[in-house]
């Protein structure tokens, strides 16, 4: 896995040109997040009302998109939707702590999660959750996760309006 990069954005303000999205966004997220961050599988989904929906999987055996959950209040969710901070589990402890389908997430090998809220208008339109190995991540990988997360503000609105 390469470090985090200031060069992560760039790609992805050129895939928001192209027509058909929010595939060809979603295909260099892929790519720009596999160069400069690494991970096992990412996952976006929106805020909508008190539910979440899933908008995009990079593992859709287990975790589809159009998957609806109600929001429970816990301390992730203070931290990450509510006060619009990111939040890094770098453990499969912190994993396990944090996540109710935690063994799910460890039978895809990971044991770290980063969650990046999607904010505009002052609200938390969306989270960003990006999985890898153990102790995969630093905080030089939530900042260059941050400096994407802007970006992925169209998808979200996009989505919450029912727009693919």
């Amino acid at each position: 896995m390469q470090s985090a990069s200031p060069d992560i954005v760039p790609p992805l303000l050129a895939a928001m040109r192209a027509s058909g999205q929010p595939a060809p966004f979603y295909a260099a997220l892929e790519q720009v997040l596999k160069e400069h961050v690494g991970y096992l599988f990412v996952t976006l989904f929106i805020v909508d009302g008190g539910e979440t929906l899933r908008v995009f999987s990079t593992e859709p055996r287990l975790y589809p998109t159009g998957v609806r959950k109600p929001m429970a209040a816990t301390p992730w969710g203070e931290q990450v939707l509510r006060q619009q901070r990111s939040f890094l589990a770098n453990d499969a402890e912190a994993v396990a702590r944090t996540f109710f389908d935690h063994e799910k997430i460890a039978s895809l090998g990971c044991g770290a999660v980063m969650s990046i809220p999607v904010v505009y208008d002052g609200r938390c339109l969306g989270v960003l959750n990006v999985n890898h190995r153990e102790h995969a991540y630093t905080d030089d990988h939530v900042r260059a996760v941050e400096a994407l997360a802007p970006t992925l503000i169209p998808a979200c609105l996009d989505a919450l309006a029912g727009r693919p």
